[in-house]
This record gives C-alpha cells, structure tokens and sequence, in this order.
C-alpha cells in the first residue's frame, strides 16, 4: 500500500505506474486506453472492479530565462484553491526524459518584502508558483532532460502515524489505498462463477476517460454488477467502506455502478489520510465481491 501511495501518476502521465502495476499482477495487459486490465473466470455474471491510478497534478508550462520552471495544473476534477497553495515552498518531482528531478517551488523574500503592510499580498497561486531545479539557464534545464509538458508532483513521502501506526497520510491516500486494496484482492481471487474483470484506469481526472473506455469495452458486463472505487467519503475513519449509486459515461450511453470509497481525514491535501482497518475491510469485501458472493 505504501508503495502505490508513494508513486506518482498526473492525468494522461500514468505509464509508469501501469507499468508497476502491470509486474505487479501476472497475467494482466494494458488496453487501447492505457489501463491494466485482468480477467478471470468466463461466462456470466461478469463482475467489473475499476480503481483510477491517476492524479490532478502539474505539468512544466515555460522555462524562464534564469532557468525557472513555471506550472500549469491537470486534471479536471475540483479540488479547491487550497490545492494549489499547499504548493508553496515545498519540494516537487518534475519527471523528465532522464528520470525524475528534484525540485523547490520558491516562497516571497521576507527580506525584499520586510517592511511592508501586512496583507497587502494576494495569498499563493499557481501564476506565482516558480519551480527551481538547480539550473541557472533554459539550456541547463535542458541538461536535466526537462521540457514543457514534463509531468510534475509533490514529493511523495506516505506517513504511517497514530497508535501502531494505524493510520496512513500522503497526497490521494484514499485513492491509492483502495487501489492498493483492489490489487491484493486480484492477486488472490479466482471467482467461483462467472466472469471477474479488474481495471486499473487511466485519466479519472479527465472525464473518467479511461473507465469509459474499459466499460464500453465489457458492454457483457451484469448489470449492477460494476463497481468504481472512489476518492475518499467524508464519513468518520473506522466507519469502512461507503458504498454509492452512482453512473458512468460508456461510449454513447451511460452505465450504473456502485461507487465503493473508503472515508478519508483531510481529504485533497498532502496529508489526506485513511485508517488501515478501514482498507483491510474493502479488501476483503473486494475479494468476496470478485469471488462471486453477492
């Protein structure tokens, strides 16, 4: 779980992480649309289980003449101007031709600013967010194998905190655990009948273009039988899973599914954080679900 927690995937950037995913569950393939996709059992009732891998994240908009990177968000889904403030100051991940590079997003001189009324400053966005790699030049930022459109994210470093360290903090915690949760009960689920199909989809932050895909794809899939985990309820940690009706574009119709979240503490920040029992229980609920119990 830490693992996937620690990993990073912006909107239409998730390779690296179907790639993980795709060593990580033997027998699975990536589709058309970039999901990992694995099935098992044949005939029917056919059970399909989807957990998005991606998250809203950043992209490198321009490089500045002294070799500053500035930002441009991805992903569609809303997460508050919070989201973009927590950036300032803090370390980032810009993923370049050459592997990923460290970086800072800066914060306003408190000398050059010493002085001056307080409040006379707008608070933090994404226009003022400089990113600096330690280049001093376009072309150094080039050295570092860095181009516009590079995927960028918050360093990633999951906590474990609280009594046995029961709880898990880290940025879309709650989405990765449930897809952490997903990947345990497929390696270790046969169904008794019928068909059970596992997807991990790309871009959610994108109109749920990935899970479109892999539903029009399955149209045999039953009918009630489709289940999307979700990106953490406001429900008390300990409560478990939460389950939803909820629908889905799939081609040029829409497809009713079961919306499966696990609650979440401080959800849409880089502390949003999920109670392990709580995960335990959606794995197990996920691994009867897929083995065939109603």
């Amino acid at each position: 779980m830490v693992r996937l927690t620690a990993m990073s995937a912006v909107t239409g950037f998730e390779d690296a992480m179907a790639d993980s995913l795709l060593a990580l569950l033997p027998g699975s393939t990536r589709d058309r649309a970039g999901n990992v996709v694995l099935s098992r059992g044949s005939g029917e009732p056919v059970r399909v289980a989807l957990c998005p891998m991606d998250e809203v994240g950043y992209v490198v908009g321009a490089v500045t003449p002294e070799g500053y990177l500035t930002l441009r968000r991805v992903g569609s889904t809303a997460v508050g101007p919070l989201y973009d403030q927590f950036l300032e100051g803090q370390r980032v991940t810009v993923f370049g031709r050459r592997g990923a590079v460290p970086g800072m997003v800066g914060v306003r001189s408190t000398h050059l600013t010493r002085g001056r009324p307080a409040g006379d400053d707008a608070p933090f966005a994404l226009d003022h967010a400089y990113v600096d790699v330690g280049a001093t030049s376009p072309g150094g930022v080039t050295t570092l194998g860095i181009e516009v459109l590079a995927p960028v994210t918050r360093a990633k470093a999951p906590q474990r905190y609280g009594a046995g360290g029961r709880l898990l903090a880290a940025p879309w915690a709650a989405q990765r655990a449930a897809c952490a949760a997903l990947l345990s009960a497929a390696r270790g689920t046969t169904p008794a009948g019928g068909t059970a199909v596992v997807v991990f989809t790309a871009r959610r932050h994108f109109n749920q273009d990935g899970a479109a895909f892999a539903l029009w794809e399955r149209a045999d899939a039953t009918a009630g039988q489709i289940v999307l985990l979700g990106n953490g309820a406001g429900e008390a940690l300990g409560s478990g899973p939460v389950t939803t009706a909820d629908s889905l574009n799939a081609g040029r119709s829409r497809r009713g599914v079961q919306l499966w979240s696990l609650p979440a503490r401080f959800a849409r920040t880089p502390v949003e954080t999920v109670l392990l029992s709580d995960v335990r229980q959606l794995e197990y609920r996920l691994a009867s679900w897929l083995g065939g119990a109603r």
